[in-house]
């Protein structure tokens, strides 16, 4: 038995609320996306500034959700397909369709915000006909890895990337039972990893 507790408990159904994104979200998602980020590591760049601001991305992805609890704006996720300029490149067969960005205000953190974000981008993708969800999340954000692989997610060490902030984990999730015919086998773990930009196109 773990001794950790459950990284994002399931909270009553009517507290947590998902919707698109409205332009006056902009800047309350902007911070929280920053402040979730910032409590458990640090990224810096023009890619902090990218996180800083959703409008920038709202037009390049597929959806962009924000998460309410009890009326107030507390997370966010950006859901992209192949063929959004915030897919960035990234090479299909690891998989159909991908999320990026989730973020949940510290202080909503243990309420489901972030498990409800993954169910709606789980339930986009089902939507969408994907076969199969791939993620991409940094070393040092363990309690997102908790609740991704509670979720069902699966490392790929074998497609793990190199980025200026540190390790990327890639994890991917089957929606349909014949999904491992569709993509390759998992493969040797490269040594060393690749940078990103060697491996995504964009």
């Amino acid at each position: 038995m773990s001794a950790l507790p459950d990284p994002d408990p399931v909270a009553p159904q009517d507290r947590v609320r998902i919707r698109p994104l409205r332009p006056d979200d902009a800047a309350r998602v902007g911070r929280l996306t920053l402040e979730g980020y910032d409590r458990y590591g640090r990224i810096d760049g023009p890619y902090r500034d990218h996180l800083a601001d959703p409008l920038q991305r709202v037009d390049r992805c597929t959806t962009l959700l924000v998460a309410e609890l009890d009326g107030e704006v507390v997370g966010t996720v950006t859901f992209v397909l192949p063929g959004d300029q915030e897919w960035e490149g990234r090479p299909e067969p690891e998989g159909d369709a991908s999320f990026r960005m989730l973020a949940v205000a510290p202080q909503a953190e243990g309420h489901g915000v972030g498990r409800a974000l993954v169910a709606a981008c789980i339930d986009l993708a089902t939507e969408h006909r994907c076969r199969r969800l791939a993620i991409v999340t940094m070393a040092w954000m363990d309690r997102a890895q908790r609740l991704y692989t509670g979720l069902g997610f699966q490392r790929r060490p074998d497609l793990d990337l190199r980025f200026p902030s540190g390790t990327g984990y890639v994890l991917t999730l089957d929606l349909v039972p014949d999904a491992p015919r569709y993509f390759p086998t998992h493969g040797p773990i490269p040594d060393p990893l690749p940078w990103f930009t060697d491996v995504w196109a964009g």
